[in-house]
């Protein structure tokens, strides 16, 4: 795992890229604390160049890709600079140093990301007569690309963001990976490309005159979406979206932008059948251990992050038997958030895990004084204004994992939207049944859900939220919303009315696997992998997905029928029984769902005073500053109406703004 990014010059007024991409890399740097490489390429001459952080093992060796010169002694003009920053996790060697090139030279990458089954794949080039100088799965990629070209994708099975510098056709070839784990921005004008694993980086650059963007604001706070467009919160910076790959002509500076790969879902209704529910529950239970066993591959201790959820308990309870059949005696180090609210605190389920794996059971109790203190760095670790309280207590675990010296955790992100996991699924689920005219069917599954006077109201409130009111013109949206959610009181009502045609969006769809697939592929689960990646790269931890990035397993699980997925009103009813005799009992049969559950309302009313000053007039054309200064107290109490995350939304948004002096 590490960060990566690079430079290119069209023009020849643009200066001194190198000293760009020396700033580049320092501020990714947290990334990657293992190591630190430069490519330098001018006029079809590559160079190889070391920084402070170089490993000394790295420089003037045997390898084609040693680092030969300082960075800062470097004098050319440069036209293109790639540049890595190396978290150590398999081939701990100088062998595993990047920029890494084969083919003397011709082929060179910068990567960042996992192939877990980069041995599999490895075996099948040697085959074909590809000669490894290293154990790294990077060298896998390189000779992977050579011989099959941007076919290569579809062989690999984990996550990545990787660019590589093929030299013969003098073109880079970028890609990341199906379904977002790892991330890639970039910036594109006539004069420059530049790419980074962050957007802090290229908001850095001087060749980039970015401000913020109006529309992802208003999206922010109106529609609670985060990074759903390809251009985000900076004006000017792209995200290359997941099963994407481009190509980029180094001289000409022709660039183009490619899907490579689209996901298939079942969305025809199918009854539940017993005995094919039982293949079915036999083959998850397969491809989900599959899954974790090529995600301990490492040269390192692999822990993981347990919530006391079905999913991060599935993955420690599997991790487990598969260490104790390798023979593996070393205790797995579990990371977990505690609160001293029973109503939120998932520890004691934590714990019924950590007991029976006899794991090392680490835990951290995040309070609203440390939040305050850790809330620039964990703003700016985001790189963009984040959601509610709850990546705090994701930010900690990692810290905790950090102290203990763990680089790899394994974490239960994806689970919810493969299997079906919120409540607020049973809608997509119950409007399917209903469009088969199964009355029977529906009752049944609301009868297991709810109690019959809380049903029938939550079936209704669910449809004027995701259909009818979506059906209706934007300016009415708009009305329902400002009456509905009493924070939008206090926004700019000038930059509401200027962007209030957003608001017009589509009913989400009344199938179930079409709701998962269209909440996995680009919406809710990339927004959390983006808060997993920051929290954890910035604690310099690799985190590690099984079921938001194994192919076999995501493939196989959208072929599911939705009546696998729930059952007589209980979610994950495939995942909960392929678990049987695995998992704790008292965990397969929790019907709760609370998540990354922090005290948000209390936190809030507790720092209010203390954020109090990131309020100023900066803000005004955005927030409407009169009503906020006459009713911060009230605010900031939690008054607002039914969902207090937007209220944290103004506290992270404020002290965004000034963390990146936008």
């Amino acid at each position: 795992m590490c960060g990566i990014g690079g430079i290119v010059r069209f023009n020849k007024q643009v200066n001194d890229i190198k000293s760009s991409a020396i700033l580049l890399n320092k501020l990714i740097a947290h990334r990657g604390p293992d190591g630190e490489g430069y490519l330098l390429h001018h006029q079809q001459k590559t160079t190889t160049a070391f920084g402070n952080d170089t490993p000394q093992a790295c420089i003037q060796n045997q390898l084609d890709y040693a680092s030969q010169i300082n960075i800062n002694e470097a004098n050319e003009a440069y036209d293109m600079v790639l540049l890595h920053r190396r978290l150590s996790i398999i081939d701990l060697n100088a062998s595993g140093h990047q920029p890494m090139c084969i083919d003397e030279g011709n082929l060179w990458i910068t990567f960042n990301g996992e192939i877990y089954n980069y041995i599999e794949i490895r075996k099948e080039l040697q085959d074909k007569g590809c000669i490894f100088k290293s154990e790294s799965d990077t060298e896998v990629v390189l000779f992977a690309y050579k011989v099959w070209g941007k076919k290569c994708l579809q062989k690999f099975n984990g996550m990545w963001a990787f660019v590589i510098f093929d030299k013969t056709k003098n073109i880079l070839f970028g890609a990341r990976d199906r379904f977002g784990v790892k991330p890639f921005y970039y910036y594109k004008d006539k004069d420059v490309f530049a790419f980074a694993s962050e957007q802090k980086a290229l908001v850095k650059m001087p060749f980039i005159q970015t401000g913020i963007r109006q529309e992802a604001v208003y999206d922010y706070f109106v529609k609670g979406e985060i990074e759903y467009e390809t251009l985000s919160f900076f004006k000017h910076i792209n995200e290359l979206f997941p099963a994407h790959s481009f190509e980029l002509h180094v001289n000409t500076g022709n660039f183009n932008v490619d899907r490579y790969y689209v996901l298939e879902t079942n969305a025809r209704y199918e009854s539940y059948e017993e005995e094919k529910f039982i293949v079915a529950k036999d083959r998850v239970a397969e491809l989900l251990i599959n899954a974790v066993k090529l995600r301990l591959r490492a040269d390192v201790s692999v822990g993981a992050c347990l919530s006391g959820g079905i999913d991060s308990s599935a993955i420690v309870s599997l991790m487990d038997n598969l260490n104790k059949e390798s023979g593996v005696k070393e205790k797995i180090n579990l990371f977990t958030a505690s609160f001293n609210d029973i109503t939120i605190d998932e520890s004691p389920f934590a714990a019924r895990v950590a007991e029976q794996t006899n794991s090392a059971f680490y835990r951290v109790f995040p309070n609203s004084d440390e939040l305050v203190s850790d809330l620039e760095n964990l703003i700016y670790c985001q790189d963009v204004p984040i959601w509610s309280t709850s990546t705090y207590a994701q930010y900690r675990v990692m810290q905790k994992a950090k102290e203990a010296g763990v680089k790899v955790v394994l974490d239960g992100q994806g689970g919810d939207e493969l299997f079906g996991g919120y409540h607020s699924y049973m809608y997509n689920y119950w409007a399917e049944i209903l469009k088969q005219f199964k009355f029977g069917k529906l009752h049944s599954e609301m009868k297991g859900f709810l109690p019959w006077h809380l049903r029938y109201s939550f079936f209704a409130k669910q449809h004027l939220r995701f259909s009818t009111i979506r059906r209706l013109p934007a300016f009415v949206q708009y009305q329902i919303n400002r009456n509905y959610f009493g924070d939008l009181y206090y926004l700019n009502s000038q930059f509401l009315n200027e962007n209030k045609n957003r608001l017009q969006s589509e009913p989400v769809p009344k199938n179930l696997n079409k709701m998962l697939m269209q909440e996995f592929t680009n919406t809710r689960l990339k927004a959390y992998l983006k808060c997993e990646d920051r929290c954890s790269m910035w604690h310099s931890v690799e985190s590690r997905t099984p079921f938001a990035d194994d192919i076999n397993l995501i493939e196989y699980a959208f072929q599911l029928p939705s009546s696998y997925k729930i059952k007589n009103g209980v979610n994950k009813h495939i995942l909960r029984e392929s678990m049987r005799g695995v998992v704790p009992d008292i965990i397969l049969n929790r019907k709760d769902k609370m998540g990354f559950a922090t005290p948000n309302s209390q936190w809030i009313k507790n720092i209010k005073d203390a954020v109090r000053p990131y309020f100023d007039d900066s803000l005004k054309d955005y927030f409407d500053m009169h009503k906020i200064n006459r009713d911060f107290d009230q605010m900031f109490s939690n008054n607002l109406g039914p969902d207090d995350t937007r209220t944290f939304k103004f506290i992270a948004f404020a002290v965004w703004k000034k963390v990146f002096e936008m």
